[in-house]
C-alpha cells in the first residue's frame, strides 16, 4: 500500500509539474506510436467493420467474380487494436485493407486511434469506408442506402441498479449520472455526451 501511495504521489508531482518523462530524460517524444523502420502499407481504401458478421462478408466472398479479392493475403498485427480483432487484413499489394473495431464507442475509438497512429501505415491518401449492418424503415431508405446521423449520442454514462433492488417507482434500472431516477436529465456533464456531425465531416 505504501508503494502504491509513493508511486501515485510521484506520478502526480510529475504530471502537475508539466514535465513529461521524455523531457525529464531529454528524449524527444515520438510523433507516432513507434518508428517507421519496417515496411509501410499505404492503402487506397480502408474498410471499417464493427464486428465479425460485417467483416466476414469481405472475407467469404474473396473468390467470387467481381469481388475486390482476398483480404486475408496480408495480415498486419497492430498494437492497440481490439484483442478480439488484433490484425488489419489487406490485399497482397496493400491497396485495400479491412479492420474490425469491435462494437461500442470505446472499442471504435481505441482501435481507430491505434490504427491511424501506427507506423505500419501511411494514410495520407486513403479513403475510409464504414461498411456496417443496420436496419432502416423502408419508407425512409432502401437496401444499400448510406446514412449518417446528425448527432452521435454517448449513452454509456449512466448508473445501473440491480433489478432485484429496483425501487417500486422505477421503470428501469438505468438512470443518468448525477440524477436520482430514470427520465431525469443528467447532472454530471462531461461535454462528450452529444457530438454533432458537420457537413465537412460527412
Amino acid at each position: 500500500m505504501q508503494l502504491f501511495i509513493l508511486l501515485t504521489t510521484f506520478l502526480t508531482v510529475l504530471f502537475v509539474s508539466g514535465k513529461p518523462l521524455s523531457k525529464v530524460h531529454g528524449n524527444k517524444p515520438p510523433s507516432r506510436l513507434g518508428s517507421r523502420d519496417c515496411d509501410v502499407t499505404a492503402p487506397k481504401v480502408v474498410i471499417i467493420s464493427l464486428f465479425s458478421p460485417e467483416a466476414n462478408v469481405w472475407y467469404d466472398n474473396a473468390h467470387v467474380a467481381g469481388s475486390i479479392g482476398n483480404l486475408l493475403e496480408k495480415n498486419i498485427t497492430v498494437p492497440g487494436l481490439s484483442p478480439l480483432f488484433p490484425q488489419v487484413h489487406c490485399l497482397d499489394d496493400g491497396s485495400v485493407c479491412q479492420v474490425t473495431t469491435g462494437e461500442s464507442e470505446i472499442n471504435a475509438a481505441a482501435t481507430m486511434t491505434a490504427l491511424v497512429y501506427s507506423p505500419l501505415f501511411d494514410f495520407r491518401k486513403t479513403y475510409f469506408l464504414v461498411a456496417g449492418i443496420a436496419g432502416v424503415n423502408p419508407r425512409h431508405g432502401t437496401l444499400c442506402d448510406v446514412a449518417f446521423s446528425k448527432y452521435a449520442i454517448q449513452v454509456a454514462l449512466q448508473y445501473e441498479i440491480d433489478i432485484r433492488e429496483l425501487p417500486e417507482n422505477f421503470t428501469t434500472g438505468y438512470f443518468p449520472q448525477g440524477s436520482q431516477a430514470p427520465d431525469q436529465y443528467p447532472l454530471d456533464i462531461y461535454g462528450t455526451e452529444v457530438l454533432k456531425s458537420t457537413k465537412t465531416f460527412v
